[in-house]
């Protein structure tokens, strides 16, 4: 009941923020950004103000890259892609749930979509790994983990954050670890969820985020590698609908705050070392819509963002400079929504070791756009 409920929720959540915008009111207790930053439903980007084919941007607007066919899932209409990350071998990961019908034993009533009856569903999870190209490599199944963030490791093994659990899992789906967040932050709430996730060789660091508004906030921890040793480093980073990434650059983490539009960099003490970014409705260096970068991903030091209502990527020194626009991806079924529908939206991307090929997840088409580098 609890999964099916989540989805529910998930699917109305761009609804309820349009009417909660619209209303001045938000979804939950958190504590609103103070200083002015917070989004609102009429600093979206309109649809002229999306870039077009026949505008030919110039010097560092010129895009590096351009979609090319998209890796689709074969998942069917239950199947829901929930997250992706890519592993040291440049594997691309992709987590999926479905909803199935429990069996029903004698005298129980039959399995529907009647609410009545949520109880019959279960979910199926398992992680497709992928190749390159997107050739189905092989499966892993898994269980007890909705698998919301994962993260791949250099032995193979993949860290898993979801509802209620963070699990480490080897390279054939056998649980290794698990713990609940309630053990990890104490008195925590009923729809307390992991939602960001790094490793490095030594530590692993979760995003604990609560309440899926605009309001949401989320507290990062760090812990050993065994997921031992829990330790509150940062508290209360800004991140829309629970959605805050999080990379680790050398012997920094990096923290996409994006309902404040930045990039916040800490010690792995939780140590503010810096922080670089800005709303920006019209220029390219800035962070349009509502929430953004919502993620980005590490290549040779330089940060690669994705920004989603927009399906814009790009890329940026270690110190925020900005460096070029890498292109877009399309966002045509977003755009037909709600503009804060199509901000709200999460948007996992991942870099290939050469930088030729950027992988971007389209959360409502269930599918892997694939951004080219274009040769000159």
């Amino acid at each position: 009941m609890i999964q099916r409920t989540r989805r529910l929720i998930r699917s109305a959540l761009p609804v309820l923020l349009l009417i909660a915008s619209s209303a001045g009111l938000a979804a939950d207790d958190g504590e609103q950004p103070t200083d002015g930053e917070q989004p609102t439903a009429s600093e979206q980007p309109t649809a002229s103000e999306q870039p077009t084919a026949s505008e030919q941007p110039t010097h560092r607007e010129q895009p590096t890259h351009r979609e090319v066919e998209s890796i689709k899932l074969e998942i069917g209409t239950e199947g829901r892609l929930e997250t992706m990350a890519m592993n040291q071998a440049g594997e691309l990961l992709a987590a999926v749930t479905w909803l199935v019908k429990k069996p029903t034993a004698e005298g129980d009533p039959p399995a529907t979509d009647d609410p009545t009856f949520w109880d019959y569903w279960s979910e199926r999870r398992e992680i497709r790994v992928l190749d390159g190209d997107g050739t189905e490599l092989r499966k892993i199944e898994i269980e007890n983990v909705v698998p919301l963030q994962i993260c791949g490791t250099d032995d193979g093994s993949i860290y898993l954050g979801g509802e209620y659990l963070i699990a480490k899992i080897d390279r054939d789906g056998k649980l290794v670890e698990k713990v609940k967040i309630v053990d990890v932050i104490p008195n925590t709430n009923a729809d307390t969820h992991i939602s960001g996730i790094a490793v490095n060789d030594q530590y692993l660091f979760v995003a604990i985020g609560s309440g899926r508004s605009l309001r949401a906030t989320e507290d990062i921890v760090r812990l050993t590698r065994d997921l031992k040793n829990p330790t509150m480093i940062v508290e209360r980073q800004f991140g829309c609908c629970s959605h805050i990434d999080l990379a680790i650059d050398g012997d920094a983490l990096l923290v996409a705050e994006n309902s404040r539009h930045r990039v916040n960099r800490f010690s792995f003490d939780g140590e503010l070392l810096g922080r670089w970014g800005q709303r920006d409705r019209t220029g390219i260096e800035g962070f349009g819509a509502c929430c953004n970068p919502v993620n980005f991903d590490l290549i040779d030091g330089r940060l690669v963002t994705a920004e989603s209502g927009i399906g814009r990527v790009k890329e940026f020194h270690s110190d925020g400079t900005f460096k070029q626009l890498i292109g877009y991806v399309d966002t045509t079924k977003f755009d037909r929504g709600s503009r804060i529908a199509a901000a709200s939206c999460y948007i996992p991307v991942e870099v290939s070791a050469d930088g030729n090929r950027i992988y971007v997840m389209d959360v409502r088409a269930n599918l892997i756009r694939v951004l080219q580098r274009i040769e000159s």
